[in-house]
């Protein structure tokens, strides 16, 4: 599932937005204070689905996908009259009206003018049918990626550390179930072949690959030999991945969200992810992306000409363009 544009109407109650995205990579560049975060967490709440937050004093948003799928989310902050009254020309209002139906059938013009609400839907349709949110859940394979400018320390580390522990958990379940698809091949076959080894880790040699290639300048090489992540420096182990850098922790990041996918049709959102990253890191992540998961639609804010470098120049769409201030 990929996003084959996005609307929203009234965000702070005075600008639209409307945004043709591409099936491969979407970069999003503008000024400070332009609304590219609060653009990208609003495709990231309809992505999830989840509600707006309520102070992006959005009217509606919609996110229609490449097939045929739409999640479009609607708020209402009015009287019950103003509620009744525009339910009729308003389908996602009058999926709104229908749930409080008791409340508004109950009461006169006057009470209803006199009782304000403050409420949201979301509704999701497939060719024009409503699906269930798990199906669509299902369906869609999306990450979100905000850690980059959130090095608050807590109890459990930085928002890096806990997203890393969290990545090299999953990462060692990808190890153990590569180990089973050999092991299945063994079985069935009674010894395996050279290219079953190659097509089974060919994502994860080049996600090694990829990591070794980027730490060379410390030393550091990625050992799996226990079956999880760790990395070699100066003939030993490092005991703790927490002693990486920022950077090196939200390159690992990215590099781990995407391996992920396993090459699924997916979205991800990133939002500034060049921040502490080394120049040559930025001018090769849209290339080693795409290299370990061609299938997946990026999607990402950026201020830095090093990530854009290499062609991706003409792909950049400046977030000026996308808005109309209404009155």
């Amino acid at each position: 599932m990929k996003i084959k544009n996005i609307k929203i109407e009234r965000l702070y109650g005075k600008y639209n937005f409307e945004w043709e995205l591409r099936k491969d990579i979407n970069i999003l560049a503008g000024d400070n204070g332009s609304y590219k975060t609060t653009l990208l967490k609003i495709i990231a709440a309809l992505c999830e689905p989840d509600y707006i937050p309520e102070d992006f004093r959005v009217k509606s948003a919609s996110a229609n996908m490449y097939d045929n799928v739409n999640v479009k989310y609607r708020s209402f902050r009015d009287s019950l009259l103003r509620l009744k009254k525009e339910a009729e020309s308003d389908e996602l209002l009058n999926e709104l009206a229908t749930k409080i139906s008791a409340d508004i059938n109950s009461q006169d013009d006057k009470s209803l003018a006199d009782h304000t609400i403050n409420a949201s839907i979301i509704a999701i349709r497939k060719n024009g049918d409503k699906i269930a949110t798990s199906t669509f859940k299902q369906d869609r394979n999306y990450s979100l990626i905000a850690t980059f400018d959130v090095p608050t320390k807590t109890e459990n580390g930085s928002a890096l550390d806990q997203q890393l522990e969290k990545l090299e958990s999953e990462y060692a379940y990808y190890l153990s179930d590569l180990s089973k698809q050999l092991s299945d091949i063994i079985k069935s076959a009674g010894k395996v072949e050279m290219e079953d080894m190659q097509r089974i880790y060919a994502q994860n040699n080049l996600f090694i690959e990829i990591v070794n290639q980027a730490f060379a300048n410390t030393n550091k090489v990625v050992d799996t030999e226990q079956s999880k992540l760790l990395f070699k420096l100066g003939g030993g182990l490092l005991d703790n991945n927490k002693k990486l850098s920022s950077g090196e922790k939200q390159f690992l990041i990215v590099m781990l969200t995407v391996l992920l996918q396993r090459k699924k049709e997916s979205i991800l959102i990133m939002d500034e992810p060049e921040i502490s990253m080394h120049i040559d890191w930025q001018r090769e992540l849209l290339n080693n992306l795409k290299k370990l998961n061609p299938n997946c639609q990026i999607i990402l804010a950026t201020h830095s000409p090093g990530v854009v470098m290499d062609g991706w120049e003409q792909l950049v769409t400046n977030i000026s363009s996308l808005m109309t201030r209404v009155e």
